[in-house]
């Protein structure tokens, strides 16, 4: 089992390989901009294009040992599998997660196929066994989940307001509980984050009754 891969923004990642796989990685990565220095003697096009904008820093020589230390995530994407390994080696020792391009044994994490809308992140790994099939999962699932988001933004106002009237964290459970069973994925309005938790108790019970 494989811990998929969900970083938030601002992570330093050192890409090692300036080739076509090393872009497709980079291309995940833009989703969820970070800070991203590529080792490599020669890069690709798109690659540069990315170093001539000042998005991303190359440094122009061979992996050496020691390169990974000081960085958040380590992608192994060069053509021989035995610097792969000592790459995946050398960033485990560091205790950094290590993703190396389509090998899953020597890979600490996994990205897996994302759908985002608003708030709501759906994450599609297969474990590194069939990698091709987990963007097709992806399109399908966000397709049976359109307004999915919208329930997560409401969600997260609804929390707002019982964090700041319930103290306890039993009592809050309790009414974060009450949101999914009331309230239907769906766009009609609801009470501001402003709103006292009573507003919002009574719009609970509207929609429950609306369902």
């Amino acid at each position: 089992m494989y811990l998929p891969l969900l970083f938030k923004e601002g992570f330093s990642c050192l890409i090692i390989g300036g080739g076509q796989v090393a872009a497709r990685k980079m291309e995940v990565l833009d989703e969820v901009p970070c800070k991203i220095t590529v080792i490599a003697p020669v890069i690709g096009e798109s690659i540069e294009q990315k170093v001539r904008t000042g998005s991303i820093r190359w440094v122009e020589r061979e992996y050496v040992s020691g390169d990974c230390n000081g960085f958040q995530l380590v992608i192994a994407a060069t053509p021989v599998r035995e610097i792969n390994r000592n790459i995946s080696d050398e960033a485990r020792g560091f205790g950094i997660p290590v993703n190396v391009v389509d090998d899953p044994a020597l890979s600490t994490v996994i990205f897996p196929a994302a759908w985002r809308e608003k708030s709501l992140v759906v994450a599609v790994s297969t474990e590194g066994i069939a990698p091709f099939m987990a963007s097709k999962i992806r399109t399908r699932l966000a397709a049976s989940m359109q307004s999915m988001g919208n329930w997560v933004e409401i969600a997260g106002r609804f929390r707002a307001v019982v964090r700041r009237e319930i103290q306890d964290s039993a009592g809050r459970g309790k009414y974060y509980h009450l949101f999914p069973d009331s309230v239907p994925p769906g766009g009609f309005d609801s009470p501001s984050s402003g709103a006292p938790l009573s507003d919002w108790l009574s719009w609970l019970d509207r929609s429950n009754k609306r369902d």
